[in-house]
């Protein structure tokens, strides 16, 4: 009986192995066609022969600079967003222990739309009347990208203060999540009432998540910002693992939950802050990712952190590819794409969590 047992359970063991690599090896295949195919595509469509020329140092230098200055930039953006956001809510799920953590639902992309509504309405870093009020902030165009991020940062840090709180639960870090993001939206909203039509069209259009303001600048701070992050969340898997069964089994494995949980809060929001601040708000996608990947992969935070990176760039740029050519040569921002997939999930979750609750 044992001996059957024990078969039994290495052959499950061996199969969920199975299926686990078998997800990575097609996650990662999935990414490297998008990234061609999201190369290939745009106002002017580019073959895949094309590409590939160009990719590989031939190509003429109409192509090369449609590939290397507008199109590469895009999709390394693309992945790294959903990478940053996916990888985020990840680890805010397992530190929080709610499935409905994300950076969305924490307030951090409504902070982040504030800071960059303040930048353009208060300090002026858009029209006219920049230079009148704050010097030459019109030729700043970090300003608002800044802003967006500092109160992201002071979003996270709140977030973090709740989380270090005795006696806070994960119930209680998603509620001040909700109350944050209504006092921060109300506040956009009193600048949007505040404004001139010229800074009413530039906060509206920021809000919009938007691959377009993609620059080889910000793929490069995006990377130095989200390998780190991911390092340091798949070096901390173990611990991450433990969280998840309770503080108390995890203090009792030598884990410390406090600085654990403040550290992990810090750095994801970290990633999510920066994706957002110069991308725009891009909803649902650290909600969503994280949570097909636990069903495809299981509940190993090592593996689910990887997957989440892997599937969260693959989806944010087959998102940002429909976005390009659904409604073609209009181009919709990525955040509506996003949002339309994600909110009838984040409700699908919202219905899953009471029955289990009853």
């Amino acid at each position: 009986m044992k001996d059957g047992s024990s078969i039994e359970l290495r052959r499950q063991l061996r199969n969920h192995r199975y299926r686990r690599t078998l997800f990575l090896i097609l996650s990662v295949l999935s990414l490297l066609i998008l990234m061609v195919w999201g190369i290939s595509m745009g106002s002017s469509l580019l073959s895949l022969a094309d590409v590939g020329d160009t990719l590989t140092g031939g190509g003429s230098e109409i192509v090369k600079q449609v590939v290397f200055q507008i199109r590469m930039p895009r999709v390394l953006a693309a992945f790294a967003t959903g990478a940053a956001l996916s990888v985020s809510g990840a680890v805010i799920q397992t530190v929080i222990r709610n499935p409905l953590g994300s950076p969305f639902t924490l307030g951090l992309s409504a902070a982040s739309a504030f800071g960059a509504a303040f930048a353009i309405v208060v300090l002026g870093a858009v029209g006219a009347g920049a230079s009148a009020r704050f010097g030459n902030l019109a030729q700043m165009p970090w300003v608002i990208t800044l802003s967006a991020f500092l109160f992201g940062l002071i979003c996270a840090l709140l977030i973090t203060g709740f989380a270090r709180w005795r006696g806070a639960t994960p119930e209680i870090l998603v509620m001040a999540g909700i109350i944050l993001t209504s006092l921060f939206q109300s506040g956009t909203s009193l600048l949007q009432y505040i404004s001139t039509d010229v800074e009413l069209a530039s906060v509206i259009s920021w809000m919009f998540g938007d691959m377009a303001k993609a620059t080889w600048d910000k793929v490069v701070i995006q990377f130095v910002v989200l390998v780190p992050a991911v390092l340091y969340f798949v070096l901390n898997a173990f611990s991450f693992n433990a969280l998840s069964t309770g503080d108390e089994v995890a203090k009792s494995l030598g884990v410390n939950v406090e600085r654990l949980r403040l550290f992990a809060v810090v750095v994801a929001s970290l990633c999510a802050a920066v994706a957002t601040a110069f991308f725009g708000i891009i909803a649902f996608v650290g909600l969503v990712v994280p949570h097909v990947t636990r069903w495809l992969v299981g509940y190993n935070d090592r593996i689910v952190l990887v997957g989440s990176v892997v599937l969260g760039g693959a989806f944010l740029l087959l998102a940002d590819i429909i976005s390009r050519t659904i409604m073609a040569p209009v181009v919709i921002p990525v955040g509506i794409v996003t949002s339309f997939v994600g909110a009838p999930f984040f409700l699908f979750l919202i219905i899953r969590k009471v029955r289990k609750s009853r």
